[in-house]
C-alpha cells in the first residue's frame, strides 16, 4: 500500500510541477529560461543519482576509450541540455511563432523531393537534441506530420501533451495499442504525409539484434517494415542546438537494401540506419538521451540461434 501511495504522490507532484513550469514558461525571456534550466540540470544531475548512473553506465558502454572524468562531463552536459529542451518545448508550446526565428533548417528539399513521390515519407531520427522541435517546425510550415510517441506513464502529462501537439498542428500516433498504431502510420503514408519515427531506443524482445556502439541492442523495424508496405521513402534527419539556434539537417533519402529474403531486408537496413544514428549521436555526444537502458535487453540463446534477428558481422 506504501508503495502505491508513494507512486500516486510521485505523479502528482510531477503534474503540479509540469502546470507550474507550463504556467511560467512564456512569461520569462528565453534567455532566463537557460540560466533556470543550467540551474536545475546541475541540481538534477547531483540528486537524482539513479538516472546519473544509468547515462555513466551508458557512456561506458559507448566510449570506453575516454576517461571517467570526461564522461562525466558529458553525462553533465546532457542533464543541462535535457533541462533547457524541457523548458524551450513548454516555452515553443506556447509561443510556436517564435520558432521560425530560432531555427535553421539545412536539406528541405530532401524531405520535398520524397514527398514529391506521393508515397508518404518516414522521417527517421532520433532522441537526440530537442527532437520535438521538428514536428512543431515543420507542422508550422504547412507540412502534415505525425509522430509515433509512446504514452507518458503519467496519463495527466500524456493527455495534457498530445493536446497541445495537436493544438500546434502534428497529430500523435501512439505506439500501442499495436494494431491501432500500425494502421494509422499507414494510413498517413498513404496520404502522402510524413510520420516521424525514432528507432534509438531499447526494444525489449521485440526487432531485431544490431550493433550499437558495438554492443547488440534490441532496435525496432518499423521504418523499414513500413517502406516496405508503403513503398514510402526513408528520410534521415535530426536536430542539434548550436549556440542560441536549433538546426535541423535533413539527409537524402536512403533507399532500401534488398536480399533475398524479407528477413534480411529488415535486419540489414535496421542494422545500416541503426549506424547512421550512432554517427550523428558520435558527432554529439552531450546531445542523446545516455538515461536510457539502451542496452538493457539481452538476446537469449534461442535469438542468436535464429536467421536474421541478430547482426552477425
Amino acid at each position: 500500500m506504501e508503495k502505491k501511495k508513494r507512486k500516486f504522490l510521485r505523479k502528482e507532484l510531477s503534474w503540479i510541477f509540469f502546470r507550474i513550469f507550463f504556467f511560467f514558461a512564456d512569461k520569462f525571456p528565453l534567455s532566463l529560461l537557460h540560466k533556470i534550466g543550467t540551474f536545475l540540470g546541475r541540481l538534477s544531475y547531483q540528486l537524482i543519482s539513479p538516472h546519473k548512473k544509468v547515462a555513466l553506465d551508458s557512456l561506458s558502454v559507448a566510449f570506453p576509450e575516454i576517461s571517467f572524468k570526461k564522461r562525466k562531463e558529458i553525462a553533465k552536459k546532457f542533464f543541462i541540455f535535457m533541462t533547457h529542451s524541457f523548458l524551450e518545448l513548454i516555452y515553443f508550446l506556447k509561443r510556436p511563432h517564435l520558432l521560425e526565428g530560432k531555427i535553421e533548417v539545412e536539406g528541405e528539399n530532401f524531405l520535398k523531393r520524397a514527398l514529391n513521390k506521393n508515397k508518404g515519407v518516414i522521417l527517421l531520427t532520433a532522441h537526440l537534441g530537442n527532437f520535438p522541435l521538428i514536428s512543431l517546425f515543420l507542422a508550422r510550415k504547412g507540412y502534415k506530420i505525425n509522430v509515433v510517441a509512446r504514452p507518458m506513464r503519467d496519463e495527466k502529462i500524456d493527455i495534457f501533451v498530445n493536446h497541445l501537439r495537436n493544438k500546434a498542428g502534428v497529430k500523435t500516433i501512439l505506439s500501442y495499442p499495436r494494431q491501432a498504431c500500425v494502421e494509422s502510420i499507414l494510413r498517413a503514408l498513404r496520404a502522402n504525409e510524413i510520420v516521424m519515427i525514432q528507432m534509438d531506443q531499447n526494444f525489449g524482445t521485440g526487432g531485431v539484434w544490431v550493433k550499437f556502439f558495438n554492443r547488440l541492442a534490441a532496435t525496432p523495424t518499423g521504418p523499414i517494415v513500413f517502406a516496405l508496405r508503403a513503398k514510402a521513402a526513408i528520410v534521415p534527419g535530426y536536430i542539434k542546438k548550436e549556440e542560441d539556434r536549433h538546426l535541423i539537417k535533413f539527409f537524402p533519402e536512403q533507399p532500401l537494401d534488398y536480399f533475398s529474403s524479407q528477413g534480411e531486408t529488415i535486419l540489414k537496413n535496421t542494422a545500416k540506419f541503426t549506424q547512421i544514428i550512432e554517427s550523428w549521436i558520435r558527432e554529439n555526444p552531450t546531445l542523446w538521451s545516455w538515461n536510457h537502458r539502451r542496452w538493457k535487453s539481452r538476446p537469449s540463446e534461442s535469438i542468436l540461434r535464429s536467421k536474421f534477428k541478430v547482426q552477425k558481422d
